[in-house]
């Protein structure tokens, strides 16, 4: 669709069934609004314009919200379960190089486990840099290349003594090992005599957020008398004469970026209000496809049940007869996976979380105040992505939704149109 428009730029009208069919991300939300289009939802009965209202706008980056957070949670529950092969002992994912995958386990490779274990025995005899590893690599298995970054993932990867890590966690694997720990372990002594420590920069709260106004330059910081932190332009494109600013008065600066996207008590209930209409709709018509899932999973034990006593009766052959059960009960455990994910999935939460997003906005100022600088960046990389610095104020980018929040704000336009039947709560 996307390549479409690009290429028919007479076309500015699209019409879909509902927002979470439209996009599921920001990025896909960002992309679309580039083409200045007139968006039909046509469920939700609502038209999306550059000339929309900023409620609208506003409601609508909410439901795009939400609508990812729902992919956030299919996601969470693919995760759970891969966690839990992982815990049984069993590799959760896509085999690594040198093994390949057989059912639910993972086997040794005829082809890729020999050159995993010819790559450890040329590092683990310190007599090869990496880079010569790799060299011996390209001349040995030429018509397999793979990159120096890889060879040293493999190296330093647990799952070729029996381990494997996920999550952050080691686990103890049931699959073959395709070295010995000690082999491993050689090996990791190699890389900590040839790797040496490196030095990281002193890690300040704003620094990566800030551009210079005057020349575009990234605003980085410093620390003068030992103690006191001042952020200045790095005059990358050549010197810069903006001064040097202390970071208590960039916070204070910060503040008002902040203030931007609080949200008056009074607009706050009625737009949880107009949230809560807007998922009903939603809610009804996902329980309606369960009902006809749930329906349609009960409806296949009767079947099996007859196909059983057809082949009593011996009215259908034994390898047909089993043939149509196993397609049965593959439907039926497809059928029990989209159940399952359904009632684990919470309808609620979206809306809940979209409402404690309308919260994080009124309050916000009031949190920012009472953070350390640390946490005063975090949240601030929550509302705005980049922000310019001329000395005297912060411009800043707010990412979305909030930007449409910043534009209610700023222009005080929070009330529904007249045909809207919600009412601000006071």
């Amino acid at each position: 669709m996307v390549k479409f428009l690009r290429s028919s730029k007479d076309v500015k009208t699209v019409l879909v069934e509902k927002t979470d069919r439209l996009y599921r991300n920001f990025k896909d939300y960002v992309l679309l609004e580039d083409f200045a289009l007139e968006m039909h939802l046509v469920k939700e009965g609502e038209v999306i314009s550059k000339n929309s209202k900023s409620h609208t706008k506003f409601i609508h980056g909410i439901k795009v919200l939400m609508a990812k957070n729902y992919i956030d949670n299919l996601s969470e529950e693919t995760k759970k379960g891969m966690q839990a092969k992982a815990e049984q002992g069993l590799w959760p994912s896509n085999a690594p190089f040198g093994y390949k995958n057989v059912d639910k386990r993972i086997e040794p490779d005829g082809e890729e486990a020999p050159i995993v274990r010819q790559l450890f025995q040329w590092y683990g005899t310190g007599n090869y840099s990496l880079n010569q590893v790799h060299a011996l690599y390209k001349k040995t298995y030429p018509l397999n290349p793979i990159a120096r970054s890889y060879i040293e993932r493999i190296l330093k990867n647990p799952v070729y003594y029996g381990d494997f890590l996920w999550a952050g966690r080691l686990y103890k694997g049931l699959h073959l090992p395709l070295v010995s720990k000690r082999q491993w372990d050689t090996v990791q002594e190699v890389f900590k005599k040839a790797n040496k420590p490196k030095i990281t920069k002193r890690n300040f709260p704003f620094t990566g957020m800030l551009t210079c106004a005057f020349c575009g330059c990234a605003i980085t910081a410093s620390i003068k008398k030992g103690r006191y932190i001042y952020y200045h332009c790095t005059g990358s494109r050549g010197p810069c004469q903006r001064p040097f600013t202390r970071q208590e008065v960039l916070e204070e600066k910060f503040g008002e970026v902040i203030k931007g996207i609080v949200i008056p008590d009074s607009v706050v209930g009625w737009l949880v209000k107009a949230l809560q209409e807007g998922q009903k709709g939603k809610v009804a018509h996902q329980e309606a496809i369960l009902r006809k899932v749930r329906a349609e999973c009960e409806s296949i034990n009767p079947k099996i049940d007859a196909l059983l006593e057809d082949r009593l009766q011996g009215k259908i052959p034994e390898d047909l007869c089993y043939q149509k059960i196993n397609q049965l009960r593959s439907r039926q455990a497809s059928l029990k996976e989209q159940i399952e994910l359904y009632e684990k999935t919470e309808q609620n939460t979206n809306l809940d979380k979209a409402s404690r997003l309308i919260e994080l906005a009124n309050k916000a100022y009031y949190l920012y105040l009472r953070q350390d600088a640390h946490k005063k960046a975090t949240l601030l990389k929550i509302v705005q992505w980049n922000s310019t610095w001329d000395g005297v104020s912060v411009c800043p980018t707010y990412r979305k939704p909030f930007d449409v929040i910043a534009q209610s704000v700023k222009s005080g336009d929070w009330l529904p149109s007249q045909d809207s039947n919600l009412e601000p709560s006071g």
